[in-house]
């Protein structure tokens, strides 16, 4: 398994203040700690987008454990970070799941003793030894001690719909299908500048978007700018997005594998491009807040959401990808294609989410870009 080294991130007060909107005040109000009634019937709380959680696996959790998980609104792998650096952070949750590679520098920390999140015990996370061989080496160490176990995995591309956008036109297999103007007014981003910038940034040639220099980060502002009046909309939530294409608002959208998922199932003819400059994969790992009081039951769910039941469900019902072998074992490769599970063996290009050298400028270029 693989030992992390030391990364080298800022995150301050005034990145803090200005992620998402004001997350740093919802850190701190109305998200406290769930009553002791609750935490008496087996409970614990937990930062992670709702779709880990559909019904079928939330069922299988719960059976499992006896735990119910109690979800916190998320945001975003930075929204993730800033909540549990905030004051009273590392107590006020029980469980956090986000992209490993991104996060892990500033939740680990420089050096061992400032780490914001606490080892596993492994003895009550056994599923662990059925990690697929790749995922093995994303569990998270320091000095022996294990302190994040990916979960479940997946990638973000433009997704598209085919009733509108020919399939055999060459820009959707690109990110610039976003930018091109034959589809000005009807695309989207995200309004999240990580994710938003490492897609422009691609599109425009740099291969590491997270290793760019302030120069190369103003040229993708200068460009997203240039390119703003071709952007119906910038979308913040998961409903959001799926209603702006389902209703044809937007033809194309920085988008999730469980929103095509949620489309198709609708009747909605949409699928997803297979970027050439990169497909931005990731995968997301479980870790627990240094001193949430309620360890044992958060990693009994983690063990849980190892198990093969677990990722056979959420692959069906999100197409999100299962750590598990067994799990992914159980899908035929029609199956994986069908499901968009052989991104990793299709041969496209892939970039892994990671923290940016200076995150704040990538805020304030962001913030530059939706001001003009």
């Amino acid at each position: 398994m693989k030992r992390t080294s030391s990364q080298k991130y800022r995150f301050g007060r005034r990145e803090f203040l200005g992620i998402s909107g004001g997350v740093a005040v919802a850190a701190l109000t109305g998200l406290a700690r769930p009553s002791a009634a609750l935490a008496a019937d087996k409970s614990i709380s937990g930062v992670m987008p709702g779709v880990v959680l559909p019904d079928s696996a939330r069922a299988i959790v719960e059976k499992a454990t006896g735990v119910k998980v109690e979800n916190v609104p998320y945001v975003s792998p930075t929204d993730t970070v800033a909540k549990l650096l905030a004051p009273g952070g590392t107590s006020r949750y029980d469980l956090m799941i986000s992209v490993t590679e991104f996060v892990k520098g500033p939740v680990l920390g420089q050096n061992a003793g400032a780490e914001k999140i606490r080892p596993f015990d492994l003895s009550k996370v056994p599923n662990v030894a059925d990690l697929q061989t790749i995922f093995k080496d994303q569990v998270q160490q320091r000095d022996g001690k294990t302190y994040m176990i990916p979960v479940f995995w997946g990638y973000d591309s433009p997704l598209y719909r085919t009733d509108v956008v020919p399939e055999a036109d060459a820009v959707t297999q690109s990110w610039g299908l976003l930018f091109d103007d034959k589809y000005a007014g009807k695309t989207a981003l995200r309004d999240d500048a990580y994710q938003s910038i490492v897609a422009t940034a691609l599109h425009l040639g740099h291969s590491d978007p997270a290793a760019m220099s302030a120069s190369d980060l103003e040229q993708v502002k200068r460009f997203l700018i240039s390119k703003k009046k071709n952007f119906r909309t910038l979308w913040t939530k998961f409903a959001e997005a799926v209603n702006l294409m389902s209703t044809g608002e937007v033809v194309a959208m920085y988008g999730w594998m469980p929103m095509r998922a949620a489309l198709q199932r609708s009747g909605v003819a949409v699928t997803n491009a297979w970027p050439k400059e990169g497909l931005l994969i990731w995968n997301q790992a479980a870790f627990i807040p240094k001193d949430s009081p309620n360890a044992a039951l958060t990693e009994s769910v983690v063990n849980a959401m190892l198990s093969p039941e677990f990722g056979i469900a959420l692959a069906k019902d999100s197409n999100y990808g299962p750590v598990s072998q067994k799990a992914i074992e159980s899908f035929s490769v029609d199956e994986q294609k069908k499901l968009g599970l052989d991104a990793t063996t299709r041969g496209v290009k892939l970039y892994s989410m990671k923290w940016p050298t200076d995150m704040n400028t990538w805020i304030e270029a962001w913030g530059a870009f939706k001001a003009a």
